[in-house]
């Protein structure tokens, strides 16, 4: 009887050992010792490393919480596994996005409802700007008609702004000497336009680049702002661009700021995620502003107010709002 009763004892205590578990696991202050996913661009990718760099942002944050950068090289894969849950957060441009939310580009095959995606903060600029040969006396973007281009590989990025490129200055593929839809893949189109069988082209990507720093160090190319009435408009259209300027200096030959298009690289999340979680990630990036712009001047280069959230067809997410509210001392 003895016995039975110390086993009896030694089972309710497993089993109480057993339901503590189970419900700190599912409380909510368990997200502080969980792992975080954000989802990002390729493998060598810019988007890639804003990926890790937040994360260790958030890690050096709070040591409770691990986070790892989850890359695809897919538009779609991070928006569908943000509002599915099986990521935390992305990192997504603003083209990508406005395109999902109007079913155009990329997304005009997808039947897929992207309505419980919110946004937290932009983290910063990607500038498009012409990559143009010297000689091709192309000082503008207007003067790429009647020239040799490359518009990208089909389907990619470049690709699709290239094309809504074409649509603002009322081009068809005709309006060029040459139209080419060559792939960046084992760089076929800085080939193309080192051979000179291309004249212009898209770069579409964070500066400096080296690259492109011999390029224009060796006086065979030039560095060419995207910009003008109709570029105005295409931005004024809020379909997922804005202006920005590659500052003079950042390559020795360039004396003068470059004013140009970009995308705004988002951090988006889901509607169902805890307001606990979105507090931990962007207090993690506000309280490490310094580092992550050490480790990068684009990041968080303009500062972030509740206007800024509220001007998107994206909705913040409310714990978002709150936290920019309350902070907007520390921005």
């Amino acid at each position: 009887m003895i016995k039975g009763d110390s086993v009896q004892k030694e089972f309710a205590l497993v089993m109480g050992l057993l339901f503590a578990f189970i419900f700190l696991s599912f409380s909510p202050s368990s997200v502080f010792a969980s792992e975080l996913l954000i989802g990002t661009g390729e493998v060598g990718s810019f988007s890639y490393f804003a990926g890790k760099s937040v994360c260790r942002s958030i890690v050096s944050f709070d040591q409770e919480v691990s986070c790892r950068p989850v890359p695809s090289d897919n538009y779609t894969d991070n928006l569908t596994n943000v509002q599915a849950g099986s990521l935390d957060v992305a990192l997504v441009n603003s083209k990508v996005l406005y395109d999902a939310f109007h079913n155009a580009g990329l997304f005009r095959f997808v039947a897929l409802d992207y309505d419980q995606l919110r946004l937290l903060m932009p983290l910063y600029r990607m500038p498009i700007s012409l990559i143009v040969r010297s000689e091709a006396k192309i000082s503008a973007v207007g003067d790429l008609a009647g020239k040799r281009v490359n518009s990208g590989g089909s389907f990619t990025l470049q690709n699709l702004i290239f094309k809504e490129l074409m649509a603002a200055e009322g081009w068809q593929q005709d309006s060029f000497s040459l139209y080419q839809s060559l792939s960046s893949v084992n760089a076929q189109d800085f080939i193309a336009l080192q051979n000179g069988s291309v004249q212009g082209m898209l770069h579409v990507g964070m500066h400096p680049d080296a690259r492109i720093d011999r390029y224009l160090d060796s006086g065979q190319m030039d560095l060419v702002g995207i910009n003008g009435p109709n570029i105005n408009t295409l931005i004024d259209s809020n379909a997922g661009f804005t202006a920005q300027a590659v500052p003079a200096g950042i390559y020795a030959d360039l004396v003068a700021d470059i004013e140009t298009l970009s995308l705004e690289t988002l951090l988006v999340t889901s509607a169902d995620i805890d307001d606990e979680t979105v507090e931990l990630v962007l207090d993690a990036i506000i309280s490490t502003k310094k580092r992550l712009q050490y480790t990068h001047p684009s990041f968080l280069e303009r500062k972030t107010d509740i206007e800024t959230l509220n001007n998107s067809y994206l909705h913040p997410h409310p714990a978002s709002i709150l936290f920019f509210q309350v902070n907007q001392n520390r921005l």
